[in-house]
């Protein structure tokens, strides 16, 4: 659910039928994508993450095979180099 100190944060996440044929497998892309995001916004680790923002997240081939952790670092490591620039 948005909040009201993330009323101005869009987020949207794509996973391909390339990336796997089978939905139960692109939606747990999603969903693990979805929590690090969630992560992110509840423990503050970037605060004016709230300002005006969209972000769309595109699945690449392997993410099916990475782990949480590699996800999270990832995630971590996007919003670090898009949002301190």
């Amino acid at each position: 659910p948005i909040t009201d100190e993330t009323q101005n944060l869009k987020i949207g996440f794509v996973v391909s039928k390339k990336i796997h044929k089978r939905a139960v497998k692109r939606n747990r892309i999603k969903r693990l994508m979805r929590e690090n995001f969630r992560l992110v916004i509840k423990n503050n680790d970037f605060p004016y993450i709230n300002d005006y923002i969209s972000i769309i997240c595109v699945a690449r081939k392997g993410t099916l095979e990475t782990d949480y952790a590699e996800i999270k670092e990832s995630v971590n490591k996007l919003l670090k180099e898009k949002l301190e620039s």
